[in-house]
Protein backbone atom coordinates (compact mmCIF):
# COMPACT_ATOMS: atom_id res chain seq x y z
CA UNK A 1 0.00 0.00 0.00
CA UNK A 2 1.31 3.47 -0.87
CA UNK A 3 2.38 5.44 2.23
CA UNK A 4 0.15 8.47 3.03
CA UNK A 5 3.08 10.90 2.75
CA UNK A 6 3.64 9.70 -0.83
CA UNK A 7 0.09 10.73 -1.72
CA UNK A 8 0.66 14.10 -0.05
CA UNK A 9 3.85 14.71 -2.02
CA UNK A 10 2.14 13.70 -5.26
CA UNK A 11 -0.80 15.99 -4.52
CA UNK A 12 1.57 18.85 -3.68
CA UNK A 13 3.47 18.41 -6.94
CA UNK A 14 0.27 18.28 -8.98
CA UNK A 15 -1.04 21.34 -7.12
CA UNK A 16 2.05 23.27 -8.23
CA UNK A 17 1.32 22.16 -11.80
CA UNK A 18 -2.17 23.70 -11.68
CA UNK A 19 -4.32 20.72 -10.71
CA UNK A 20 -6.41 22.69 -8.22
CA UNK A 21 -7.40 25.34 -10.74
CA UNK A 22 -8.15 22.57 -13.25
CA UNK A 23 -10.52 20.94 -10.74
CA UNK A 24 -12.25 24.27 -10.11
CA UNK A 25 -12.66 24.84 -13.84
CA UNK A 26 -14.08 21.36 -14.36
CA UNK A 27 -16.47 21.90 -11.45
CA UNK A 28 -17.81 24.95 -13.30
CA UNK A 29 -18.29 22.84 -16.42
CA UNK A 30 -20.30 20.30 -14.43
CA UNK A 31 -22.46 23.04 -12.92
CA UNK A 32 -23.20 24.40 -16.40
CA UNK A 33 -24.16 20.91 -17.55
CA UNK A 34 -26.43 20.56 -14.51
CA UNK A 35 -28.46 23.56 -15.62
CA UNK A 36 -29.36 21.86 -18.90
CA UNK A 37 -30.59 18.45 -17.68
CA UNK A 38 -33.40 17.00 -15.61
CA UNK A 39 -33.52 17.20 -11.79
CA UNK A 40 -32.13 13.73 -11.03
CA UNK A 41 -29.16 14.08 -13.37
CA UNK A 42 -28.61 17.65 -12.22
CA UNK A 43 -28.24 16.46 -8.61
CA UNK A 44 -25.53 14.00 -9.67
CA UNK A 45 -23.65 16.68 -11.59
CA UNK A 46 -23.90 19.23 -8.77
CA UNK A 47 -22.61 16.64 -6.31
CA UNK A 48 -19.70 15.90 -8.63
CA UNK A 49 -18.97 19.62 -8.91
CA UNK A 50 -18.90 19.81 -5.11
CA UNK A 51 -16.45 16.90 -4.98
CA UNK A 52 -14.09 18.58 -7.44
CA UNK A 53 -14.34 21.84 -5.50
CA UNK A 54 -13.33 19.92 -2.35
CA UNK A 55 -10.36 18.47 -4.20
CA UNK A 56 -9.41 21.95 -5.40
CA UNK A 57 -9.45 23.28 -1.84
CA UNK A 58 -7.24 20.44 -0.62
CA UNK A 59 -4.80 21.08 -3.46
CA UNK A 60 -4.80 24.83 -2.79
CA UNK A 61 -3.92 24.14 0.85
CA UNK A 62 -0.86 22.24 -0.38
CA UNK A 63 0.46 25.29 -2.21
CA UNK A 64 -1.15 25.32 -5.63
CA UNK A 65 -0.17 28.21 -7.87
CA UNK A 66 -2.28 30.39 -10.13
CA UNK A 67 -1.75 28.41 -13.31
CA UNK A 68 -4.54 26.32 -14.82
CA UNK A 69 -3.59 22.91 -16.20
CA UNK A 70 -5.76 20.70 -18.43
CA UNK A 71 -8.13 18.52 -16.43
CA UNK A 72 -6.83 15.48 -18.30
CA UNK A 73 -4.41 14.37 -17.06
CA UNK A 74 -3.21 16.89 -14.44
CA UNK A 75 -6.53 17.87 -12.85
CA UNK A 76 -7.81 14.31 -12.70
CA UNK A 77 -4.60 13.01 -11.15
CA UNK A 78 -4.64 15.88 -8.67
CA UNK A 79 -8.24 15.17 -7.67
CA UNK A 80 -7.51 11.48 -7.09
CA UNK A 81 -4.35 12.32 -5.14
CA UNK A 82 -6.29 14.80 -2.99
CA UNK A 83 -8.93 12.13 -2.40
CA UNK A 84 -6.25 9.62 -1.42
CA UNK A 85 -4.90 12.13 1.12
CA UNK A 86 -8.43 12.52 2.52
CA UNK A 87 -8.81 8.74 2.70
CA UNK A 88 -5.49 8.30 4.50
CA UNK A 89 -6.44 11.00 7.02
CA UNK A 90 -9.80 9.37 7.81
CA UNK A 91 -11.98 11.82 5.86
CA UNK A 92 -13.87 8.93 4.31
CA UNK A 93 -17.00 10.70 3.06
CA UNK A 94 -14.86 13.41 1.50
CA UNK A 95 -12.71 10.80 -0.24
CA UNK A 96 -15.87 9.07 -1.48
CA UNK A 97 -17.27 12.34 -2.85
CA UNK A 98 -14.02 13.25 -4.59
CA UNK A 99 -13.75 9.76 -6.09
CA UNK A 100 -17.29 9.85 -7.45
CA UNK A 101 -16.65 13.36 -8.80
CA UNK A 102 -13.53 12.19 -10.61
CA UNK A 103 -15.51 9.27 -12.06
CA UNK A 104 -18.22 11.64 -13.30
CA UNK A 105 -15.71 14.05 -14.83
CA UNK A 106 -13.65 11.26 -16.44
CA UNK A 107 -15.97 8.27 -16.89
CA UNK A 108 -13.44 6.38 -19.01
CA UNK A 109 -10.87 6.33 -16.19
CA UNK A 110 -10.98 3.73 -13.39
CA UNK A 111 -9.18 5.97 -10.88
CA UNK A 112 -12.24 7.77 -9.50
CA UNK A 113 -14.32 4.63 -8.97
CA UNK A 114 -11.35 2.85 -7.40
CA UNK A 115 -10.94 5.69 -4.89
CA UNK A 116 -14.68 5.76 -4.19
CA UNK A 117 -14.68 1.99 -3.71
CA UNK A 118 -11.84 2.20 -1.19
CA UNK A 119 -13.63 4.96 0.73
CA UNK A 120 -16.91 3.04 0.77
CA UNK A 121 -15.10 -0.10 1.96
CA UNK A 122 -13.46 1.85 4.79
CA UNK A 123 -16.94 3.00 5.87
CA UNK A 124 -18.16 -0.60 6.00
CA UNK A 125 -20.49 -0.04 3.02
CA UNK A 126 -19.35 -3.20 1.31
CA UNK A 127 -22.11 -3.64 -1.27
CA UNK A 128 -21.64 -0.07 -2.50
CA UNK A 129 -17.89 -0.68 -2.55
CA UNK A 130 -18.40 -3.80 -4.69
CA UNK A 131 -20.43 -1.78 -7.20
CA UNK A 132 -17.86 1.01 -7.45
CA UNK A 133 -14.92 -1.37 -7.74
CA UNK A 134 -16.71 -3.49 -10.33
CA UNK A 135 -16.96 -0.31 -12.37
CA UNK A 136 -13.24 0.32 -11.97
CA UNK A 137 -12.45 -3.24 -13.08
CA UNK A 138 -14.72 -2.84 -16.10
CA UNK A 139 -12.84 0.31 -17.10
CA UNK A 140 -9.44 -1.39 -16.82
CA UNK A 141 -9.63 -5.19 -16.57
CA UNK A 142 -5.83 -5.43 -16.49
CA UNK A 143 -5.42 -3.37 -13.30
CA UNK A 144 -4.44 -5.91 -10.64
CA UNK A 145 -4.95 -3.51 -7.75
CA UNK A 146 -8.58 -2.79 -8.66
CA UNK A 147 -9.21 -6.51 -9.06
CA UNK A 148 -7.73 -7.28 -5.63
CA UNK A 149 -9.83 -4.56 -4.00
CA UNK A 150 -12.94 -5.86 -5.77
CA UNK A 151 -12.32 -9.43 -4.60
CA UNK A 152 -11.84 -8.26 -1.02
CA UNK A 153 -15.02 -6.18 -1.14
CA UNK A 154 -17.00 -9.15 -2.47
CA UNK A 155 -15.84 -11.30 0.43
CA UNK A 156 -16.69 -8.67 3.03
CA UNK A 157 -20.09 -8.17 1.39
CA UNK A 158 -20.82 -11.85 1.99
CA UNK A 159 -20.41 -12.83 -1.67
CA UNK A 160 -17.93 -15.59 -0.82
CA UNK A 161 -18.12 -17.67 -4.00
CA UNK A 162 -17.81 -14.63 -6.24
CA UNK A 163 -14.99 -13.27 -4.07
CA UNK A 164 -12.94 -16.47 -4.20
CA UNK A 165 -13.55 -16.76 -7.94
CA UNK A 166 -12.26 -13.20 -8.32
CA UNK A 167 -9.15 -14.12 -6.33
CA UNK A 168 -8.58 -17.17 -8.51
CA UNK A 169 -8.96 -15.06 -11.63
CA UNK A 170 -6.49 -12.55 -10.22
CA UNK A 171 -3.92 -15.27 -9.50
CA UNK A 172 -4.25 -16.50 -13.06
CA UNK A 173 -3.48 -13.12 -14.61
CA UNK A 174 0.29 -13.41 -14.27
CA UNK A 175 3.31 -12.23 -12.35
CA UNK A 176 2.06 -8.76 -11.41
CA UNK A 177 -1.32 -9.88 -10.10
CA UNK A 178 -0.41 -13.19 -8.45
CA UNK A 179 1.43 -11.73 -5.42
CA UNK A 180 -1.53 -9.48 -4.62
CA UNK A 181 -3.93 -12.41 -4.81
CA UNK A 182 -1.71 -14.67 -2.71
CA UNK A 183 -1.16 -12.02 -0.04
CA UNK A 184 -4.89 -11.34 0.20
CA UNK A 185 -5.70 -15.06 0.32
CA UNK A 186 -3.16 -15.64 3.13
CA UNK A 187 -4.64 -12.78 5.13
CA UNK A 188 -8.15 -14.14 4.67
CA UNK A 189 -7.25 -17.71 5.62
CA UNK A 190 -5.30 -16.58 8.70
CA UNK A 191 -8.23 -14.54 9.98
CA UNK A 192 -6.30 -11.27 9.68
CA UNK A 193 -9.25 -9.77 7.78
CA UNK A 194 -12.12 -10.37 10.13
CA UNK A 195 -15.56 -10.28 8.60
CA UNK A 196 -14.53 -11.78 5.26
CA UNK A 197 -15.06 -15.34 4.05
CA UNK A 198 -12.49 -17.81 5.37
CA UNK A 199 -12.53 -19.85 2.18
CA UNK A 200 -14.70 -21.29 -0.56
CA UNK A 201 -16.14 -23.88 1.83
CA UNK A 202 -16.79 -21.61 4.79
CA UNK A 203 -20.08 -21.96 6.62
CA UNK A 204 -23.08 -19.91 5.49
CA UNK A 205 -23.00 -16.41 6.91
CA UNK A 206 -19.36 -16.66 8.03
CA UNK A 207 -18.27 -14.20 5.36
CA UNK A 208 -20.74 -11.46 6.21
CA UNK A 209 -19.48 -8.28 7.78
CA UNK A 210 -20.30 -7.80 11.42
Amino acid sequence: MTPPDTFTELARRLAREGAGAACDAQAEVLMQRASAVGPARARVLRRAALGLAMAARRLAALGGGGRIAPFRPIGLRGAVAAGAVALASGRLRQAELIGLAAAEAAPDSPAGLRLAGQALFAQGRYLASVKALAGAVAQDPLDAFSRALHAEALLFAGEREAGWRALGSLRARGEEAAPLACALERALRSGALRGAGAGPGSAPGSGRAR
